[in-house]
């Protein structure tokens, strides 16, 4: 019995990101071919290898989390050997630094395809504020950064320009004379140095409500009412809404997202993994709810 090398590149994707439609947009296949192609290795394996309700997939089997370990095996020495018959293979090891909010984009997705396109590039990515990366950036911790930072500082090459908004859940109504419950990243993020600047000058006064390093509870946090946040207006999706501006809350700035690279770092696979990347911003649809708004 031989394994399908496609069949465990699929595997291997869905097993990262728990979804077979990014599988299907990652190798390029629909999701009908995907669900094929796991199909035939259950078959050969005998056994489920995914776990899923309701056509999501939840989780890895006993049998699928054995199958990863081995497919990643199989598929390193595949495109090693590939690789090494190329005469211009792109090759290297990056250390990439991104804000928190880079996993309210298609990030995860993003990599995948590079991963894919350039296999013997290794990655080590680590998320954190913006200002973090920033300073460590220039103290040569990353390979390659990206971060954000008010128009015109001059820290980095721009990939993008975004203006920021304030954000809610479908059902929050706030009152214009009361203090404003945030939901903020912790220190160090430009969101919330922004927001927090900009409610101070207009003279209004305001509270965290709840803060958290995961965009993903800082959406559910914002969706289930407890108060309003600050994000770049492409990452307002449903069921997040802008908030309209009135005479109390204030508007915000835009903000420039820029990139870093080492000095001492790979620099051609570090510069195809920025180019790539911003890119990949710049080419990124907006969010489906960023031209609509929540009147307070």
């Amino acid at each position: 019995m031989n394994f399908d090398i496609d069949c465990l590149r699929s595997f291997l994707v869905i097993a990262d990101t728990m979804s077979f439609s990014r599988a299907a947009e990652t190798v390029g296949r629909s999701q009908s071919t995907i669900s094929q192609q796991i199909a035939k290795l259950e078959t050969q394996v005998g056994k489920a290898l995914l776990t899923r309700r309701k056509g999501r997939v939840i989780e890895l089997t006993s049998e699928g989390g054995k199958l990863v370990q081995y497919a990643r095996k199989i598929l390193l020495l595949n495109d090693e050997a590939y690789a090494s018959m190329s005469d211009d293979v792109l090759a290297g090891f990056v250390r990439l630094g991104v804000p928190l909010d880079f996993f309210g984009r298609d990030f995860t997705t993003w990599l995948a395809r590079f991963k894919n396109k350039h296999p013997m590039v290794g990655l080590e990515v680590e998320a954190n504020q913006s200002e973090n990366l920033m300073k460590r950036s220039m103290r040569g911790e990353f390979d390659l950064a990206f971060f954000k930072q008010e128009t015109g500082a001059g820290n980095g090459i721009v990939a993008l320009r975004e203006q920021l908004v304030w954000v809610s859940g479908p059902n929050y109504s706030g009152d214009d004379n009361e203090s404003v419950p945030l939901i903020l990243f912790p220190e160090g993020c430009a969101y919330r140095r922004f927001a927090i600047a900009a409610l101070k000058d207009h003279e209004r006064s305001w509270h965290l409500s709840f803060v958290s390093p995961s965009f993903e509870c800082l959406k559910s946090a914002a969706v289930e009412g407890m108060g309003i946040t600050v994000l770049a207006r492409a990452l307002v999706a449903p069921p997040l809404r802008i908030v309209r501006h009135r005479t109390r809350l204030p508007q915000l700035p835009t903000v420039e997202l820029v990139y870093s690279q080492g000095r001492r770092s790979n620099l051609r696979v570090v510069s195809e993994l920025a180019l790539y990347l911003a890119d990949s911003l710049t080419n990124a649809r907006p969010g489906k709810a960023a031209t609509l708004a929540l009147q307070q």
